[in-house]
């Protein structure tokens, strides 16, 4: 049930489009091989103010912890 909120939290805020984390409000994208590299955020995406984004990071512990 915890997992199943995470993946909603995280897909509210990110979609994967062609293999990248897709930002909702802002539509910047990022590819798996950046994923130690904090997202960019277009600078008038609400999203743009918070520093450490990591999408990838995110969802790689998001389905860690489903797993157990």
């Amino acid at each position: 049930m915890e997992a199943e909120r995470g993946i909603e939290e995280w897909n509210g805020r990110w979609s994967i489009v062609a293999g990248r984390a897709v930002c909702t409000g802002c539509m910047e994208s990022q590819a798996l091989e950046d994923c130690e590299t904090p997202f960019l955020h277009a600078d008038t995406c609400g999203g743009s103010d918070v520093k450490g984004h990591h999408p990838w990071v995110a969802l790689h512990y998001i389905l860690d912890n489903a797993r157990g």
